[in-house]
């Protein structure tokens, strides 16, 4: 493997960690902001993150830049949108495992966009969704079919696509200059959305959000997103999906470190599962290519 795939891989994994912190720091906003305010908000705080991307001593950014982010910021704004919505009609369980799903839809995306995959990027993402089912179950799973479930599919689909498009448009592209547009691409929609909801937010309400708020902002959607576009120039879509599922399991570690929350045995061999599935992705193949089958 080559050196820049392994700090890409291990980017990843660092990608994984803090999104699977985000998840208890978003769920702590959610007591006191409203779900498309807080995304909002947060994307807003990213984009002003990486504004510097855009001063003078910096590449100039050409009209395919603007195109490709604001293609990756509206999968990514329906994506996350549909989950916030769909969370209203379904479990958490259930919407953790249908949102799971984008592991096994990027490759069978990629097989229509000259994305396609090899048999152990195959294997692995079946694996990560059997982890996925089994690390979400909470005892609802065994039926799925209401206005809810159709709205984390559609959402899963939505977060497939945004794979597939960072990996058209990064290799070509300035990471930061990508990731801000498309961060900014969902801030105005998401704020849009709000205002279509009706939901409000006061300074208070934004002053007893503000630790998870700028850990989501800047941390969780600044950085760890602006890695994923960078490490997606020699990563896979289906790979980096794979190691980017690791995020539910690094949420369980995460719970269980700080919240003492318990988790059943299934819960833990869908932790095993997926990690085998980042094993297997992993595993050196005879014609591996920067942005091929890795």
């Amino acid at each position: 493997m080559k050196k820049s795939n392994i700090i890409a891989t291990a980017s990843l994994f660092l990608t994984a960690a803090i999104w699977g912190l985000s998840y208890s720091a978003a769920a702590e906003a959610m007591e006191t902001m409203q779900p498309l305010f807080f995304v909002f908000l947060r994307y807003l705080l990213g984009t002003a993150m990486l504004l510097p991307a855009f001063l003078p001593s910096r590449p100039r950014p050409d009209k395919s830049l603007f195109i490709g982010g604001f293609l990756c910021g509206l999968c990514l704004a329906g994506g996350e949108i549909l989950q916030q919505f769909g969370l209203l009609y379904t479990s958490a369980g259930k919407a953790g495992f249908l949102t799971a799903l984008y592991v096994i839809m990027i490759p069978v995306i990629g097989v229509f966009v000259n994305k396609k995959s090899n048999w152990k990027i195959w294997c692995a993402s079946v694996l990560s969704v059997i982890g996925a089912y089994l690390l979400c179950s909470d005892g609802t799973l065994g039926t799925i079919g209401n206005f809810g479930d159709l709205l984390m599919i559609i959402c899963a689909l939505f977060f497939a696509f945004q794979f597939i498009a960072i990996a058209e448009f990064a290799p070509q592209a300035d990471a930061l200059q990508l990731s801000a547009v498309q961060f900014f691409t969902v801030a105005i929609i998401s704020g849009i959305a709000t205002l279509i909801a009706g939901e409000n937010c006061t300074f208070s309400g934004i002053a007893a959000t503000i630790k998870p708020l700028l850990f989501c902002g800047i941390i969780a959607i600044g950085f760890a997103c602006t890695v994923q576009v960078a490490a997606q120039k020699y990563v896979h879509p289906a790979t980096c999906s794979i190691i980017l599922s690791t995020a539910s399991v690094f949420a369980v570690f995460w719970g269980w470190l700080t919240l003492n929350e318990k988790y059943s045995v299934a819960n833990l061999i869908g932790c095993a599962i997926i990690f085998s599935a980042v094993l297997l992705v992993q595993l050196p193949s005879k014609n591996s290519s920067q942005n091929g089958n890795n």
